[in-house]
């Protein structure tokens, strides 16, 4: 009978702190009021703007996209929510006051919808851990490259087909 008991009172304990334990992670998540989905849209500009300002992408690095999440004109965004919290980010969001942000969004705001969305996408994606990815410079140059090692292959082989007849003209005229 008392083991019974001891375990009943194990599970009265351990099933409220598992419970407590699955909605936690996803807490912070939930706190922020936008769509986070609607959010990633808008960072990336597969939805645009209401006012017609640019996508956070086409100046910020943020993983999850690929080399087109690695522009480097602003800085990367993807500890923007575990550095700032809710209240940093919406404050950033609603003032945008960086210089080169406000040659873009002053005349084109974030709507309060936009800033909840925004905010709920780096609040859903703060645990997002940077992927080394290759830069898309860095895909640039592995082509660039890849090109000239073709022409150089291509070049050789054609040398090799006009040098050879020539150095073969020379010898024969100087007797070697």
């Amino acid at each position: 009978m008392k083991i019974r008991g001891w375990r009943t009172n194990l599970f009265r304990l351990i099933m409220p702190l598992a419970f407590l334990a699955f909605l936690l992670p996803g807490f912070s998540a939930m706190a922020v009021e936008g769509d986070a989905t609607i959010g990633g849209q808008l960072y990336a500009g597969s939805r645009p703007m209401a006012n017609g300002g640019a996508p956070c992408i086409a100046c910020h690095a943020h993983p999850g996209f690929g080399a087109a999440g690695t522009a480097s004109y602003g800085p990367d965004l993807s500890n923007l929510y575990t550095d700032y919290g809710a209240e940093g980010v919406a404050g950033v969001l609603e003032s945008l006051a960086f210089p080169s942000m406000e040659a873009i969004f002053a005349s084109r705001p974030l709507t309060a919808r936009e800033r909840l969305d925004l905010s709920a996408f780096f609040a859903q994606t703060a645990d997002r851990k940077t992927a080394p990815a290759i830069s898309l410079a860095g895909l640039i140059l592995l082509g660039v490259v890849s090109v000239f090692a073709i022409v150089a292959l291509l070049g050789l082989r054609r040398l090799k087909g006009v040098r050879q007849p020539l150095i073969d003209q020379v010898r024969k005229q100087r007797g070697m």
